[in-house]
Order: C-alpha cells, then structure tokens, then sequence
C-alpha cells in the first residue's frame, strides 16, 4: 500500500518514489513515457536516494513524455508524423 508518491526529473527522464510504511519503490521513467527499471529500498535509503538526485541537479516534479516524430528527412520523402497538433 503505497503512502506517498513523489516525482523527479532531470528534463529528460522521470523517478517516481513510491513510499509506504518500510519500503520505497523507485521507477526509472523513460523520456517516451515508460517504466525502464524498478528499484526497491528501504525508507532510510530512499531518502538517501531522493537527497543524492536533489543533489546531482534534478528537480522536483515530472517532465511530459516525448513524442517520436520522423527526421526532416523522412518526412521529404514521404512519410507522415504520427502526431499532427
């Protein structure tokens, strides 16, 4: 049963920390929106883990996933991008 849910990022890719009574799951985030790695840790060192992150220049919050879209290339010959906004 989780706690609380906390969220980095480093512009790029996401770390979602998932607390609950003595544990804390944390979940690398892919910048396409997908979970790479789950890493399991005690509270203690989930916060040790949240204070290094902090420390090595991330940033509360979450970054949106990235959309795949052809090179310039690909779309002059020919091929559409997936997401037309």
């Amino acid at each position: 049963m989780t706690i609380a849910t906390h969220t980095l990022t480093d512009g790029l890719n996401n770390f979602i920390f998932e607390v609950s009574a003595d544990t804390c799951l944390i979940k690398f985030v892919n910048c396409f929106g997908a979970i790479t790695e789950t890493m399991q840790f005690t509270v203690a060192e989930g916060r040790k883990q949240w204070k290094l992150a902090l420390d090595c220049g991330n940033k509360r919050g979450y970054t949106n996933p990235r959309r795949s879209e052809p090179s310039a290339f690909a779309v002059e010959m020919g091929e559409t991008p997936l997401y037309v906004d």
